[in-house]
């Protein structure tokens, strides 16, 4: 992602209204590159399996993740395991989001 992620992080949290551990775990993603289960996710972050649960939760509502049923765990008993990752357009997205961000934040300073 060419987006300079890092120096966005405060612009995104705001544009979002989402928290800090939220933006962290979109990061992570992004730089992991690859489905992860929200157990793996926790243990790299070093955080609870529950906050990184909320923070994906948080980031499929706005549309920056998708989450699959893991295809290779095959028919098992009990709850199905799942895979979180970015959406293949996220860049675009975010882009576009933070600039019509920034359009409702100018048109509310201006009038």
């Amino acid at each position: 992602m060419s987006l300079k992620l890092s120096e966005s992080k405060e612009v995104i949290r705001c544009c979002y209204k989402i928290s800090d551990t939220d933006v962290e775990c979109l990061f992570k993603l992004v730089e992991l590159n690859r489905p992860i289960s929200a157990e793996e996710l926790a243990s790299i972050m070093k955080l609870s399996k529950t906050t990184v649960e909320n923070s994906l939760k948080k980031l499929i509502e706005i549309g920056l993740i998708v989450r699959n049923k893991d295809g290779e765990e095959g028919k098992r008993i009990g709850r199905p395991k799942y895979l979180y990752a970015v959406i293949h357009n996220a860049e675009t997205k975010i882009k576009q989001d933070l600039t019509n961000c920034a359009s409702k934040i100018l048109s509310a300073t201006s009038s």
